[in-house]
C-alpha cells in the first residue's frame, strides 16, 4: 500500500523538522498505522491502543454479563 504526507518534502519532514521516519513519535502516524519494520516505534503504540481497547471492552462485557444476572 502506498500513501503521501503532506508533511513530506522529498526526503525531510517539516512538521518535525528532520529526515522523514514514518512512524517515529511525533509522525501524524505514530500509533495508527503498523510497519513493516518491528522497531518502528508506531508498532509498539499501536499494540498499547489495542490492549487498551481490548481491556475496556472486557470491563464493559463484564458490566453487562453482571446486570443480566441480576435481572437488568
Amino acid at each position: 500500500m502506498g500513501w503521501t504526507c503532506s508533511h513530506q518534502k522529498g526526503e525531510w519532514c517539516d512538521l518535525l523538522g528532520i529526515v522523514c521516519q514514518p512512524g517515529t513519535k511525533g509522525c501524524t502516524l505514530y500509533g495508527k498505522a503498523v510497519f513493516a519494520d518491528p522497531s518502528t516505534p508506531s508498532n509498539e503504540a499501536v499494540a498499547r491502543r489495542q490492549a487498551i481497547q481490548k481491556r475496556k471492552e472486557e470491563e464493559e462485557l463484564k458490566k453487562l454479563m453482571e446486570a443480566a444476572k441480576r435481572g437488568f
